[in-house]
């Protein structure tokens, strides 16, 4: 075995373990694992097919197609499947045990293919364990961090691109696509995993002028107007002109990771009111940087945020507008744009050392554009380590022809 293979042997033995051991504790004794980034968190492969995880043994992949390349991608055993009718025996000779609750990904398992396992399992109780992995999987470990740092830096380098891209007359749409390229080239890897039912992200986001202060369908505080009602977010095709807001909002992955974070660009000044609103957003998020602490409440964040805009005057622009508002200040990343935890004000627990978050302090103004600031912490028992190092802003760049 490489030092690359056994190191990565290591780390997935760990995790499974974590999980494994906490299945244990509620009772489920062996959790079958059918979505992409959950299998690749415990296996490091996203072939298809279902991974079984258990306390006190390797995790065994029972693979449905590729599974010569499963074999080659995950160091656990691979068990080829032609049928789910089968896994009932296959699991016994492997020597997993069927006399508990059977746990699943309740949050992402279509309901025909729950009531399928139902059917291959009839005697068993079908349990939701997709709760549990979510909170190991919130705590981070030293390897997940080395790759998130990875999508930082992608990150940055596409920030830096945005402002040697933007000039007026140009499409915000082509502004969109050309730091996408650029990120590319500079080890992105373009897709961008979410777990929320429907929530579609097309990254990334170039918010030009009003267009960029219009909801999307998906809970966040922008989104756009986007090309099409079919997409119904992101850029606008709207001509870039000075005195515009540019929401430049990136979630970026390389090598499976992600990191996630906003700027404001502008051509010029900024309007006096969305100007002042931008430098509050930094504000905030330097306040809330301050308290990310560990043993912190999470609730904690969003209320000060929240006190802080409405002493601004500027609640009922944040974090969206009016109805359209929503009620949190960040999310935890990792493989998905929306892990655990959620920094609402009615969320329960306390931050971790691990935990990386992104803190996205925004403001809507309808008719008029969007400014804002996000970056990703990790978070220490001390200052909080962070990830997307770029000027916070807004930053406003000279005229250009």
């Amino acid at each position: 075995m490489t030092g690359q293979a056994g190191e990565l042997r290591t780390e997935l033995s760990a995790r499974a373990a974590r999980f494994g051991d906490r299945l244990a504790a509620l009772g489920i004794g062996v959790a079958l694992l059918q979505q992409n980034v959950d299998k690749y968190y415990l296996s490091g492969t996203v072939q298809q097919g279902f991974l079984a995880v258990s306390q006190g043994r390797d995790p065994v992949l029972f693979c449905r197609k590729a599974v010569d390349r499963a074999r080659e991608e995950t160091p656990w055993a691979v068990v080829p499947l032609d049928r789910p009718k089968d896994l009932p025996d296959l699991l016994r000779q492997a020597g997993f045990a069927l006399d508990a609750p059977i746990g699943l990904e309740a949050d992402v398992l279509p309901q025909l293919l729950w009531q399928q396992l139902q059917r291959v399992f009839p005697d068993a109780q079908l349990v939701d364990a997709s709760q549990t992995l979510r909170g190991v999987r919130q705590v981070k470990t030293p390897f997940e961090l080395v790759q998130m740092r990875k999508a930082a830096a992608v990150w940055r380098g596409m920030m830096e691109e945005t402002a040697r891209q933007m000039r007026p007359g140009l499409d915000d749409h082509l502004l969109s696509v050309a730091v996408d390229a650029h990120g590319r080239t500079l080890g992105g890897q373009g897709l961008m995993r979410t777990r929320g039912f429907n929530f579609e992200y097309f990254a990334p986001h170039t918010l030009a002028g009003p267009p960029g202060a219009v909801p999307a369908h998906f809970d966040g505080p922008t989104g756009g107007r986007g090309p099409h009602a079919a997409v119904g977010q992101g850029s606008a095709h709207v001509r870039i002109a000075p005195g515009m807001p540019v929401l430049a909002d990136f979630g970026v992955g390389a090598e499976g990771y992600v990191a996630d974070g906003t700027r404001t660009f502008c051509l010029g000044e900024l309007p006096a009111e969305l100007a002042r609103a931008g430098a509050v957003a930094v504000e905030i998020l330097a306040e809330a940087e301050e308290n990310l602490r560990a043993g912190r409440e999470v609730r904690d964040l969003y209320r000060q945020a929240a006190a802080h805009a409405a002493a601004e005057g500027l609640e009922e622009n944040f974090m969206g507008f009016g109805r359209d508002r929503v009620r949190f200040l960040g999310h935890g990343i990792g493989l998905e744009l929306d892990e655990l935890p959620v920094l609402t004000p009615g969320a329960e627990g306390v931050l971790e050392a691990g935990m990386v978050v992104a803190l996205e302090p925004k403001f809507v103004f309808p008719g008029v554009g969007a400014v804002g600031v996000e970056d990703s912490f990790v978070v220490r028992q001390g200052a909080p380590e962070v990830l997307t190092d770029y000027p916070r802003g807004p930053i406003l760049l000279g005229p250009r022809a």
